[in-house]
């Protein structure tokens, strides 16, 4: 059996911290496997997929998975939800995974401090209200 590129996430670790789309939603990415590690291409017809974790363990222990069987390079997610401790820093991993069975080995961890939590700014009150003038200045009034 053929080894994997070991590099999976090093190489392609894209961003961790991208623009949110929506308040607390990142997304984490990486370059597609597309050869073995001895350098020779993976062969026509098969396909491969992709599985995320993360964990609060440097030596990787303990996976919580982002997305399993991703047919993409990149996984979205929110670090509420996946109950990643604010302030912290967790470490992602990741592994291909041929549609013969062949799974490669965990790539080596990426850290990422949780960002905390920031207020959005305060809505500033609008401009006092100010009366259109009840009649044009500068004219002349005429008296009936």
């Amino acid at each position: 059996m053929k080894k994997w590129t070991k590099h999976l996430l090093w190489i392609g670790i894209l961003a961790v911290l991208a623009t949110p789309a929506f308040a607390e939603t990142r997304t984490i990415s990486w370059a597609p496997v597309t050869t073995y590690t001895d350098g020779t291409p993976i062969e026509t017809g098969k396909t491969v997929t992709y599985s995320a974790y993360w964990t609060t363990d440097p030596g990787l222990g303990s996976l919580r998975s982002i997305g399993a069987s991703l047919t993409t390079t990149s996984a979205t997610f929110d670090p509420d939800v996946q109950g990643m401790n604010r302030g912290g820093t967790v470490y992602f991993t990741a592994k291909a995974v041929l549609n013969t069975g062949e799974e490669s080995a965990l790539s080596p961890a990426y850290a990422w401090v949780v960002p905390l939590i920031t207020s959005p700014p305060p809505v500033p009150p609008p401009p006092p209200y100010q009366a259109p003038p009840s009649a044009p200045t500068g004219g002349m009034i005429i008296k009936r």
